[in-house]
């Protein structure tokens, strides 16, 4: 069953007005490198976190999603270069 929204079963609904500040920001927006990144530490360490069989089943998903036939073979390896970097032990 496909779920569209809206439908004739869940009309639209407006969302509620929200306040726009009249604060202004004022500056300049620098494009900058950043020295020392590390982008894969804080996945790391929520995934050691989990109990074992959470990290059971998120494996689990991964390895179905990654082994659909769609999914190309550098975007499969991409993934996996993530991954591998997130959980260096």
């Amino acid at each position: 069953e496909v779920n569209y929204f809206p439908s004739c079963f869940d009309p639209v609904r407006h969302a509620e007005r929200v306040p726009i500040p009249s604060n202004h920001i004022a500056g300049q927006r620098e494009k900058a490198i950043i020295e020392k990144e590390n982008n894969f530490t804080q996945p790391g360490e929520r995934y050691r976190s989990w109990a074992s069989d959470r990290q059971e089943r998120f494996v689990t998903v991964w390895v179905e999603a990654l082994s659909d036939p769609r999914v190309t073979h550098e975007i499969r390896s991409i993934w996996l270069s993530y991954w591998s970097q997130c959980d260096k032990s």
